[in-house]
């Protein structure tokens, strides 16, 4: 397939070269094992599906587009080269059999052409210049392929006096199937979509790719590519697969009106959102679409790259807060925002105002079964004639299961409820309350949180004192409360001391830095009545720090809110997150 005059070119349209150390090592020992095994003629690799031009000039190389099997010739090509490296610094071992220059003129390279005519595999944008320098023996580009460079070292390291004559035996035992096909008569998308390659599964970006792309003339593909689709995988950055997945899911969501699997994200495109959309000006319209909404989606997700200031700053506390159902109606805000139905300041209030209500429905353990669709819906009914305005109207409109819980709600919630063991939500509290005001921040990951009245179980006599006569049920009411939670750096020092022990022992809370213990040192002794006046002293700076947004504090009471019934949605987790390098600033 390789011999002879001719390119293979992978289209712009085809993921990048994927394959890993581990399946390079499969396919060496494999190949190996073939020419080990004298009673064994042939070793089937899989297939190669191209077209290939029908008519070409003569004296020109005929050219090839790959439609499948990309991974396997490219890996190829490596394996070859490296053989040829091994054998030109070497002396030519194999000197009967072959040589480096025969590898290279017959398999890897048109001897005689110029430019990019004179390789015979070209591989996509990301990885063709690493490639041509593996290949050519030139230094590496700056910006060079991790995959294609990482993969080649591993069979420059495999190859060696040991086993190149097997290595090479084993290779011209290969055999591989060509299916070619002809232009204007096969569909390559249908055919694409029903191969089952033996190599890495294709995932949902590179199948939406495939298909935007496949159906167009070259020239368009190239000039579409290069226009949008490259910058937008360039803004995902390295974890591009996972976060084009994740904001087509959004995307889609947000399109539909209603959640979007992340596993269906291809055929939801293909059949609800890009269906009969094939000329080049709707595709070209299509493309753009997506590069524009990547390119707020990347803000919001990594909001290190967002040039206003309070807009940043809201960003970044949501996502600390780590909630991804908000994204879709974010995405569709973000997105009236530069079409100008809302200005940046006003963008960041409505960030704000969805922590507002996400935090406080968690901190009033309220089901978190409707948020999913409430965010997949919420931009469908925003005036945009008066953005912000319609925004709380939207919140205080919100039936019963959904509200916006009040000041009253969250305060009561705030104190009563068993908060360490809603761990996440209570992490982030704690981080907030410490901090607030503060222009030098604790970073409360160094710290662990410190049951002031002692979580044993076996309460000791000093701390029944303490608590008085009613102790069994204050600390059956109180010990997880906030009012009785901290932060410290010494918690197996404090352990299960007495109150004043705590207080005065060396490291105790006397010596704390922590904003936090101040209002527990100022008690003379920690019963239920102290732990509730902390409690109130902590619920009053949590309504300040997470106050009802103006825009929604004119809301109904309880009991003219009408029920309505969720029990079919799913329960999400508030916090579930992409892998932390998604989050990161790429």
């Amino acid at each position: 397939m390789l011999e002879g005059l001719r390119q293979f070119t992978i289209p712009i349209y085809q993921r990048p070269y994927s394959w890993l150390k581990e399946d390079c090592k499969k396919l060496f020992d494999d190949v190996l094992d073939a020419g080990k095994d004298e009673t064994r003629v042939s070793y089937f690799i899989g297939s190669v599906v191209y077209y290939q031009d029908a008519a070409h000039a003569i004296g020109t190389v005929p050219q090839s587009l790959v439609i499948d099997g990309q991974q396997r010739l490219t890996t190829m090509v490596l394996m070859l080269t490296a053989i040829a490296r091994y054998l030109e610094q070497n002396d030519q071992p194999l000197r009967a059999l072959t040589s480096s220059e025969k590898i290279r003129e017959y398999y890897l390279t048109n001897r005689l052409e110029y430019g990019d005519l004179f390789q015979r595999l070209l591989l996509t944008r990301r990885d063709k210049d690493t490639l041509i320098s593996v290949v050519s023996g030139h230094p590496l580009p700056n910006d060079f392929s991790q995959r294609v460079q990482s993969n080649f070292e591993f069979f420059l390291q495999s190859v060696n006096g040991d086993n190149v004559r097997a290595l090479w035996a084993g290779i011209n035992k290969l055999m591989v199937v060509g299916v070619v096909l002809e232009p204007g008569v096969d569909n390559p998308q249908l055919i694409f979509e029903s191969l089952n390659s033996t190599g890495k599964p294709l995932g949902q970006a590179d199948l939406i790719r495939n298909y935007v792309f496949m159906s167009q003339q070259q020239a368009t593909q190239n000039d579409l590519y290069e226009r949008f689709w490259f910058p937008m995988e360039r803004a995902f950055g390295a974890n591009y697969a996972a976060m084009f997945n994740e904001f087509m899911r959004d995307f889609l969501t947000m399109k539909k009106g209603k959640l979007v699997n992340i596993d269906t994200v291809y055929l939801t495109f293909k059949e609800d959102y890009a269906q009969g959309r094939v000329g080049a000006e709707q595709v070209e319209d299509l493309v753009r679409e997506l590069y524009n909404h990547a390119t707020y989606y990347v803000r919001l997700r990594q909001p290190e790259r967002e040039e206003h200031p309070p807009l940043r700053a809201a960003l970044l506390k949501l996502r600390e807060f780590g909630v991804l159902v908000a994204y879709p109606y974010l995405l569709d805000a973000y997105a009236a925002c530069v079409s100008g139905s809302l200005t940046k300041d006003e963008l960041a209030e409505v960030v704000r105002m969805i922590e507002v209500y996400v935090l406080r429905r968690a901190v009033c353990d309220l089901r978190t079964n409707t948020l999913n669709s409430t965010f997949a819906s919420f931009g469908r009914q925003i005036d945009r004639s008066n953005y912000l305005a319609s925004v709380g109207a939207q919140f205080r409109g919100l039936s019963y299961h959904r509200r916006f819980p009040t000041d009253w709600e969250f305060r009561a919630n705030f104190i009563a409820r068993n908060a360490y063991n809603a761990s996440r939500t209570l992490r982030y509290l704690l981080d907030h309350l410490e901090n607030y005001g503060r222009k030098e921040r604790v970073e409360i990951g160094n710290y662990t949180i410190e049951h002031i009245m002692p979580q044993n179980s076996n309460v000791s006599p000093e701390w029944r004192e303490e608590l008085g006569e009613e102790w069994e049920e204050v600390h059956a009411t109180y010990l997880h409360t906030i009012g009785n939670l901290t932060l410290t750096a010494y918690n197996p020092q404090l352990s299960d001391k007495p109150f004043a022990k705590k207080l005065t022992m060396e490291n105790g809370y006397l010596d704390s830095p922590i904003h936090l213990t101040k209002s527990v040192v100022s008690e003379p002794k920690w019963d239920k009545s102290a732990i509730l006046r902390r409690a109130e002293l902590l619920a009053d700076l949590a309504v300040r720090i997470w106050p009802m947004p103006q825009s929604v504090a004119a809301m109904p009471d309880s009991g003219d809110i009408a029920l309505d019934d969720d029990e079919g949605e799913e329960e999400v987790d508030l916090f579930a997150t992409a892998p932390s390098s998604t989050e990161a600033a790429s």
